[in-house]
């Protein structure tokens, strides 16, 4: 990769699962919420872990979990990553709290909020997520519009659920452009696709049948959106007002060394990497001092600049581990 396409340090982004925990535990997700939350980072590990980024040159943090929003502190948290330096900080949450403390948030230091939402009729987010929420996440959302500019809402698309591509449309519509709505496909990770293998090949709808969804409206007009999943793709719609993107979590394999990811991930437990899928980039936070963990976060950026990403390519199958800990095999064995 030559110097000239490498991303710069300071926008490399820390995304911490901040909590193995989550209010919700939605039917493809997490339905037995298989986490111990007893192994969580303590405020005061994930707040090193900041300081180890921030003398290593990173400037940004992403927080999601599990769901960020339930974690004790978590607006101290947010206040103190923004004292330490850091410039940019977004969040990843269902939205059922948001709403109480959205304005804190922002206060706080957060400067953008992405909701996930895969519906939108009452009864039908009750099926999904086992909890009578979507009232509290329509008024997150509300909330969240009058703090900032632009809102982005993430929803998984399955097969029983194709037609409500039409519904966030015109929902989207009623924002005047300022609501981004991404849909998402679904990952065939975690417990429920190991124990039962044809429920992803049932459920699975691909981005080109979401694009022709979209296509449906109008001419779709490609729109530059940076952020840190480099693949998803983005549209204006020719006659609507709002921007509508494909997030292609398994049908596009993406190029590390032509799309250029800039996340370093933590995952609830304080293992961290900079990369997802190569496991054996893993770095082993616990019980470290903050020397320890500068010194093995400056590891992780300097490895990240220089690494030979020719020829390497990204498919997601540990999303258990980086968001709710569940150890795979290799760092059950390598970090006892």
């Amino acid at each position: 990769m030559s110097q000239s396409k490498k991303i710069a340090v300071n926008n490399y982004t820390l995304r911490i699962s901040t909590t193995s925990a989550c209010n919700l535990n939605c039917s493809y997700c997490n339905p037995n919420r298989d986490v111990d939350c007893k192994k969580d980072m303590t405020d005061q590990d994930i707040i090193e872990i900041i300081q180890a980024g921030v003398a290593a040159g990173v400037r940004k943090v992403s927080w999601t979990g599990g769901e960020p929003t339930v974690r004790k502190n978590f607006l101290q948290l947010v206040a103190k990553a923004k004292k330490l330096g850091i410039e940019k900080q977004s969040m990843t949450t269902n939205g059922i709290l948001f709403y109480k403390i959205g304005s804190k948030l922002k206060k706080a230091g957060l400067t953008k909020v992405n909701f996930s939402l895969d519906t939108l009729t009452r009864e039908n987010y009750r099926k999904i997520c086992r909890y009578d929420g979507f009232d509290l996440v329509k008024k997150s959302i509300k909330k969240a519009l009058e703090l900032y500019p632009q809102v982005k809402v993430n929803c998984v698309i399955m097969k029983d659920n194709i037609g409500i591509i039409d519904e966030f449309v015109k929902f989207g519509e009623t924002f005047n452009g300022r609501l981004i709505i991404r849909f998402l496909e679904v990952v065939p990770c975690g417990e429920i696709y190991e124990k039962d293998k044809n429920i992803f090949k049932s459920s699975f709808v691909p981005m080109k049948k979401i694009i022709a969804e979209l296509e449906k409206y109008g001419k779709l007009k490609p729109v530059k959106i940076v952020g840190d999943v480099p693949k998803s793709k983005y549209y204006h719609i020719s006659g609507l007002t709002g921007i509508y993107g494909v997030n292609p979590n398994y049908s596009v394999n993406y190029c590390c060394d032509k799309n250029k990811c800039p996340k370093i991930r933590v995952n609830p437990q304080g293992f961290v990497s900079n990369c997802t899928i190569q496991l054996k980039y893993v770095r082993d936070f616990r019980n470290k001092s903050l020397e320890e963990k500068i010194e093995l976060m400056k590891e992780i950026v300097k490895e990240k600049a220089g690494r030979n990403y020719k020829g390497f390519t990204h498919r997601q199958k540990y999303y258990d581990f980086w968001r709710f800990g569940n150890k795979p095999e290799y760092i059950e064995k390598k970090f006892k």
